[in-house]
């Protein structure tokens, strides 16, 4: 299956080694005195929780639901992801661990659903929640179905008010959600939200993948048949009398869309394609959801119905659609078919309105014509190998604040995040991630001295988070600015020391940010001395990670030159030049190539040792 990259791969550096190791040591910093708060109100500390940690790559795991039961989910979780990662291969991103936090008891999973997301025809069973680099999934193991509006399911024996919850399928639509969001720019919410129903469907066991196959839409569920067939015999047992008793129907299963849009109208195309990932019906797909199951039908038909007739017209549109509003025109000029040639011998072209696709979509939903994917061991290797039961232990009480409360801010609960953060600070709790996030807190809610005594205390506790690390750096940038102590309102060498210090000991940890690195050209940029030669090194890490970033590209090329790496300060003059539009910026790049002296010419591999001859035997 092709899918967008986010950008193509840029070998521009290749001479170049990759992040370098040596880094400025650490300036020396006063002692911090830590905040203090005071508790006037039992309500403001909270009892503490018990919860279970554990962790798994790309994943930090907080959960008060049994052990055998989070194993259990984890342990499926994980050969998903191996099976996606066979039939969907996608470039290994370095992001900053992603919060999963599990509620199996004490209707816990309530309070991180976002505020004003509640209403009549919404039922949420999982969550997927991002702000910057930060997410969050949170998962309610606690309920097992769930209230919703009618969902039209008229199958005898089942409860269209009520919603059966396949756990690990939502914990799978979350994660397809979580991948597609790294993707820059963010593709649409509808092409997310259709692709993560498929994807969250996929059968898999260690031999066997099965990928985009949709159910019989006339099946129903045993539970469902098993009430039918018990009220069918007691209706026929109580005879003329009415006496019968009669079973409360089978909760509804979640179905795939050719059942879940049986006789239900379709959504008007301009307003389906105007949701918005944070519009409720991309937040809330579960249960009354017309748009998510379009969303499924529309990506299905596109990407594997009718051998691919629209395969290449989507692609178009989806491309386009990430990076313009999307109007009907613009669908016209992208699902365009050829007619043939004309009398006048030019070929002639037929335009699918909305009004089409929307016919073809609603015949899709009636009779489906696709091609679903198989793949199979062939050898004596396992497709998925099941793994050993994740290591849970008790999270001590930083881990459940820290990462309950900046949960909760993401969700845009402030004050209870503030209550969570604060309460195991209050308790004594002194780690320095704890130490950064409550200095994060402060700083964007206003408490902007406060918010700097922790995060001054968590560089010096030795946090190895990337966004305390700059947000402290981005404080001392702007003292240099007030006060520059350096010739000429420079920066003096301290200045320099004091602001690069806890960028470098962040710098490699995940995720590597583009702000981080424009800071340090900024600040070289402004410093009385010039850089060495690992200074400059670490402006060329940035270029060759965002290689988008012309300003850091055209800042790390002159210092390179100073510094005599001509070959890199070449090369990346040729990527300014190449990839800046006409204009003012591509000039700049033309000038500073031209200034630049010749490049050594690139080293030859020595020669290949020779073989000795084969002596033959006598």
């Amino acid at each position: 299956m092709k899918l967008l990259a986010a950008l193509p791969a840029l070998a521009l550096f290749w001479f170049i080694a990759p992040l370098s190791a040596q880094d400025r040591p650490a300036a020396a910093d006063p002692v911090v005195e830590l905040p203090k708060f005071v508790v006037t109100d039992n309500r403001e500390l909270p009892p503490p929780e018990s919860w279970r940690y554990g962790t798994m790559p790309g994943f930090e795991i907080l959960s008060n639901a049994s052990v055998k039961g989070t194993q259990r989910l984890l342990r499926d979780f994980d050969m998903f992801r191996q099976a996606l990662s066979l039939i969907w291969p996608m470039p290994q991103r370095i992001s900053q661990p992603t919060a999963l936090i599990i509620c199996g008891k004490g209707a816990k999973f309530d309070k991180f659903i976002p505020a004003g997301k509640i209403s009549a025809d919404t039922a949420f069973a999982s969550l997927f929640l991002k702000r910057g680099t930060q997410t969050a999934i949170v998962i309610d193991l606690e309920s097992t179905t769930l209230n919703v509006l009618d969902l039209g399911n008229d199958s005898a024996g089942t409860d269209n008010t009520l919603m059966s919850v396949e756990h690990d399928k939502q914990l799978y639509r979350e994660y397809v959600r979580y991948l597609l969001s790294n993707n820059e720019p963010r593709l649409p919410a509808w092409f997310e939200e259709g692709l993560s129903q498929i994807i969250m469907r996929m059968q898999f066991d260690k031999r066997y993948i099965e990928f985009a196959k949709l159910e019989d839409p006339n099946t129903i569920s045993a539970a469902a048949a098993m009430v039918a067939q018990i009220n069918e015999l007691n209706a026929a047992a109580g005879g003329e009398d009415g006496d019968a008793t009669t079973l409360a129907g089978a909760p509804a299963e979640d179905r795939d869309f050719p059942a879940a849009l049986r006789r239900r109208a379709l959504l008007p195309l301009q307003k389906f394609f105007e949701v918005q990932h944070d519009s409720p019906e991309a937040t809330n797909t579960l249960g009354n959801n017309r748009w998510g199951k379009q969303a499924y039908a529309f990506v299905h038909m596109c990407l594997y119905g009718y051998k691919g007739k629209y395969q290449k017209q989507f692609m178009t549109f989806l491309q386009r659609s990430a990076r313009e509003p999307v109007t009907e025109q613009m669908f016209k000029e992208c699902f365009r078919f050829s007619k043939g040639k004309g009398k006048d011998g030019k070929e002639t072209f037929r335009e699918m309105s909305y009004k089409d696709m929307l016919m073809e979509i609603r015949s899709y939903c009636d009779f489906t014509v696709y091609e679903a994917k198989i793949f199979k061991a062939t050898g004596k290797e396992d497709l998925v190998v099941a793994p050993k039961p994740l290591e849970l232990r008790d999270a001590t009480q930083s881990e459940v604040g820290r990462i309950k409360g900046e949960t909760l801010v993401l969700a845009g609960h402030t004050k209870l995040a503030r209550t969570e953060l604060v309460a195991p600070y209050t308790r004594g709790e002194r780690d320095p991630d704890l130490l950064a996030a409550l200095g994060l807190y402060d700083r964007e809610n206003g408490e902007s001295e406060r918010g700097r005594k922790f995060l001054e205390a968590a560089y010096a506790a030795k946090t190895k988070r990337p966004d305390a690390g700059l947000e402290l750096a981005r404080m001392r940038y702007a003292d240099a600015l007030a006060k520059p102590a350096g010739p000429e309102g420079q920066f003096a060498p301290a200045q320099v020391a004091a602001i690069l210090a806890p960028v470098l000991a962040v710098r490699l940890s995940p995720p590597h940010m583009p702000a981080l690195y424009d800071l340090v050209a900024d600040t070289w940029t402004r410093s009385a001395a010039k850089p060495q030669l690992d200074d400059v090194k670490v402006m060329i890490d940035g270029a060759q990670l965002f290689p988008m970033r012309m300003k850091l590209i055209f800042v790390a090329a002159g210092f390179a030159a100073d510094v005599n790496e001509l070959q890199a300060a070449h090369a990346l003059a040729d990527h300014g030049i190449k990839h800046t539009p006409e204009g003012p910026g591509r000039k700049r790049f033309q000038d500073l190539k031209a200034s630049l002296p010749p490049a050594p010419p690139a080293a030859e591999p020595p020669p290949a040792a020779k073989q000795p001859a084969a002596t033959k035997k006598k």
